[in-house]
């Protein structure tokens, strides 16, 4: 497996990139500390910003104690995102968004605190945190990605809703744990995904800070992306990876999205990267395997 990277842009007054998706011609950019959605054009300009919080009293950037963590951003069936907080700060970071892509944006804003609650209480989050970094959707499947420890947590996507919804009973999920490369001794956490569609596969990356926790920054080493088969719906025990080459310093890769499926085991992908000093940069790029 090989990536190659055609271009580097950074990203004029969008702070913190942390999640990006495709919807046509456009692509969307949420910062994990910003209250804003942001939309570009294909050439990457930013043609405008919808606010995510109400009401919006903050400039571009958040407080790091205040922040929702946007960090799980995805495009559901073309006509509808979901963004998820981390999770990794009560009540802050438990919110999720519901965006309808209308006319107008239209958004549905929901306290998954009791979401978070049970699903930290699941066994394999034993003496463990909290953190959803990345999202995917396909066939009516919802997949959220846990940083440390490196979970993929799957449910349906309706019966969550209808939890959040219809009060229905919690929607019990298919979780994997992975271990995934390190580097300089720490394991990658996940940081990024989205769902291939004309295969049955996630495209994720993961990102090496060394930090020990969910909620501090720390050095940025590196950044790695790979695949993931989800054939009947199943999570597969391995997958494909390689690391992300850096520029002139090191990369943290947030989030993926496909731009285009050339063919199978050939895609180009945009990735977004930040620095932790409130910096943006995109990278496109063909991903082969």
């Amino acid at each position: 497996m090989k990536i190659a990277i055609v271009d580097e842009i950074q990203l004029e007054k969008i702070p913190s990139g942390s999640g990006i998706i495709k919807s046509g011609e456009v692509y969307y950019v949420v910062g994990d500390d910003s209250p804003f959605l942001y939309s570009l054009n294909s050439e990457f300009k930013t043609i405008s910003k919808t606010p995510l919080l109400e009401p919006v009293d903050f400039s571009e950037r958040i407080l790091k104690s205040e922040k929702p963590d946007f960090e799980a951003l995805e495009l559901i069936d073309k006509n509808e995102i979901v963004v998820f907080g981390s999770g990794s700060k009560s009540p802050q970071r438990n919110i999720f968004l519901r965006i309808l892509l209308e006319d107008s944006l239209k958004i549905e804003k929901y306290d998954i605190s009791d979401f978070y609650k049970k699903l930290i209480q699941l066994p394999i989050f034993e003496d463990s945190e909290l953190n959803i970094e990345a999202t995917a959707f396909r066939n009516n499947q919802l997949f959220l990605f846990n940083r440390k420890p490196n979970l993929i947590i799957r449910f349906e996507y309706k019966d969550f809703l209808a939890y959040l919804s219809d009060g229905i009973d919690f929607p019990r999920p298919e979780i994997r744990q992975f271990s995934l490369p390190n580097i300089n001794g720490i394991e990658a956490g996940f940081s990024g995904a989205t769902a291939l569609t004309d295969e049955p596969k996630i495209i994720f990356t993961a990102s090496v800070e060394d930090t020990d926790n969910a909620y501090d920054d720390g050095e940025i080493l590196g950044s790695l992306i790979g695949i993931i088969d989800i054939s009947n719906n199943t999570i597969s025990k391995s997958f494909e990876y390689c690391h992300v080459p850096n520029t002139e310093t090191n990369l943290k890769v947030e989030s993926v999205t496909v731009e285009k499926e050339v063919s199978s085991g050939e895609t180009k992908v945009v990735l977004v990267t930040d620095d932790d000093k409130g910096n943006s940069r995109l990278l496109t790029g063909l991903l082969q395997w």
